[in-house]
């Protein structure tokens, strides 16, 4: 991969950790806002339904931050590859990762076919 591809990416992955940084605060925001609901201490004087829905709220919220988590984390591991040199290439076969998988996810680590094996095993 020659050095403007490989600064497009760069650019591509600075930008959707931006993105990800600003839906974590967000998402964190309004969890942290919200906390008396959660627990209970709510305006509906503890009705079932209104706590369930409070919960369901809260665990979703919980999903949310979660998945952002684990986005961020890949992004910050293919910002560390590109620095490292090894960006571009499958962590398990060493192969270089197809171009067109590298332009969907380019914070993927893993050749196409390495991919197909590993959700095989699931």
């Amino acid at each position: 991969m020659d050095e403007k591809e490989l600064s497009k990416f760069r650019e591509r992955l600075l930008k959707e950790k931006a993105d990800l940084e600003g839906e974590l605060e967000y998402i964190e925001s309004t969890m942290d806002r919200s906390q008396s609901e959660w627990t209970g201490e709510n305006q509906y004087d503890n009705h079932m339904g209104d706590l369930g829905s409070a919960t369901f709220s809260r665990e979703n919220d919980l999903s949310l931050s979660l998945n952002v988590r684990d986005l961020l984390s890949k992004v910050n591991d293919a910002l560390k590859r590109i620095e490292d040199g090894t960006y571009g290439y499958c962590r398990v076969c060493g192969r270089p990762i197809e171009k067109e998988r590298l332009e969907v996810l380019p914070y993927t680590d893993l050749c196409i076919e390495d991919k197909k094996a590993e959700e095989r095993s699931w």
